[in-house]
């Protein structure tokens, strides 16, 4: 599906003068009237709250063993240790010592500016009271399983919005300090370890699983998600949101291939509606499953609303991103209130940027 070399990855640290201009950017672009909030709140108002049942199908460890063949080589760590999730959860942004800590970029920038030790403290503290020797072992033993480069998740969401504590800008891991910064930097994980991705009509008891997947150098532009309803594919959308021109010829191409795909293998999926996302080699001759997500307002439907898609009574096909757009200015109400595409590129620049700078303001007044 996939060869070595298809992408580059950024190396490159972000500036905290590139930092301020992309969010002012953002700021830029949404006024006070913006409809995004509000286009959200009207989403929720077609879905009814969320089954347990519907949102542990869709839990990696659930959907992983029917679909394996089809999809990323993974290793699933669970049960985990409790004080392994309280790490997680806990205020802070540290690694303890006996996990080796490495460097992750120049941060130093985004300091204080007397120059405060906000965080020595803090973090001395709670390395006295964390001892993670277990399960970074265990986190080496399967890196190594799957070759030496992973990216992670947990059973719903995977640290998309935490890539700013990389040096490369991507989920890409190949030392557990690498996986920890990422999910202990994540706010997506620390919903999903307490439940909080979805919206419930009923409790849900689930344990929390760790999961580490193949690394795979992938083509953004080949990523769709595909929106099922009723066991019928009723649409397919780009979800990188830039113009790709031989999207445009290829498009008859990967629909039929992605329906294909679906009628033998994902229509399988236990429940009757659903969102999944696919990953089309560029040669069209392979299809890959990446994640399967529920019926609900709170995951992205990318270039369609979500009103189409409950409302549509026939195939609406793939939605490719126009030409002559601009990303930024025309999408970042509706990006920026959804989430975003799951694993295999990290969020937009600007968001993981804005991210950075939030946490990283957070902990300083914290220190002070």
């Amino acid at each position: 599906m996939t060869s070595s070399g298809e992408t580059q990855e950024p190396t490159s640290a972000f500036s905290e003068e590139e930092a301020y201009r992309a969010i002012s950017e953002l700021a830029l672009t949404q006024s006070p009237e913006d409809p995004g909030n509000d286009a959200v709140e009207d989403d929720a108002q077609l879905f009814p709250p969320l089954t347990a049942h519907e949102v542990k199908c869709c839990a990696f460890s659930s959907w992983y063993p029917q679909f394996s063949k089809m999809t990323f080589k993974s290793e699933i760590i669970h049960p985990l240790e409790q004080s392994f999730i309280d790490y997680l959860l806990s205020d802070g942004l540290y690694v303890p010592e006996q996990s080796k800590l490495e460097y992750h970029g120049e941060l130093e920038d985004f300091g204080s500016s007397d120059g405060s030790d906000w965080s020595e403290q803090e973090n001395e503290n709670a390395e006295e009271q964390v001892d993670l020797t277990d399960i970074s072992k265990e986190i080496e033993q399967r890196i190594a399983k799957l070759g030496g480069s992973v990216f992670p998740r947990m059973a719903w969401s995977a640290p998309t919005d935490a890539a700013w504590v990389t040096t490369t800008g991507t989920l890409k891991c190949t030392l557990p300090t690498d996986i920890l910064w990422l999910l202990k930097s994540s706010d997506k994980i620390s919903r999903d370890l307490v439940h909080e991705s979805y919206p419930l009509s009923d409790p849900l008891q689930a344990k929390p699983e760790l999961v580490l997947r193949q690394w795979a150098n992938l083509y953004p532009s080949m990523m769709f998600r595909c929106f099922v309803r009723d066991h019928k594919l009723i649409a397919i959308s780009q979800v990188d949101v830039q113009f790709h021109k031989f999207l445009e010829e290829m498009k008859l191409e990967i629909e039929n291939k992605i329906e294909a795909f679906f009628k033998e293998h994902v229509s399988k999926f236990p429940l009757a509606s659903f969102c999944f996302d696919a990953y089309v080699a560029r040669t069209v001759d392979r299809v890959m499953v990446v994640d399967f997500e529920p019926w609900t307002h709170v995951v992205d439907s990318c270039l369609y609303e979500w009103s189409e898609l409950v409302r549509a009574d026939k195939f609406l096909g793939l939605r490719l991103f126009p030409e002559g757009v601009n990303p930024i200015g025309h999408f970042t109400s509706k990006y920026s209130t959804n989430r975003f595409p799951i694993e295999v590129t990290a969020d937009a620049y600007h968001n993981s940027i804005a991210s950075l700078i939030e946490k990283m303001q957070h902990e300083q007044s914290k220190g002070q």
